[in-house]
């Protein structure tokens, strides 16, 4: 499995509104892709932050996801509701355990 992360820092007076377009954005577009596993996006409102995590089958998979050009757009989108650039992060898979099973 290939897993990025993407941390983002809104500005917290539009926090809400640019999760929103986040939302509406990647989230419906990813879990249409080929090699989809799994999108989480975790907040600290209070603080203005948020991490998108996105797993997939294979780095051609997320590779071919960034191709459609979600990200391109969605920073356009956001550039009035951020206070920096997204910082992104590649990870590799080393364990995992669940008790629930993902939709």
């Amino acid at each position: 499995m290939y897993t990025s992360t993407m941390r983002y820092e809104f500005k917290i007076d539009k926090f809400a509104e640019a999760c929103e377009i986040w939302e509406n954005k990647v989230l419906a577009l990813a879990a249409k892709q080929p090699g989809f596993v799994r999108m989480q996006f975790l907040v600290q409102p209070d603080k203005g932050i948020a991490l998108a995590i996105g797993t997939w089958e294979s780095q051609i998979a997320a590779q071919n996801f960034m191709k459609t050009g979600v990200f391109k757009d969605l920073l356009e989108d956001l550039k009035d509701f951020s206070l920096s650039q997204p910082q992104p992060e590649i990870w590799v898979l080393k364990y995992y355990r669940s008790l629930i099973v993902p939709d």
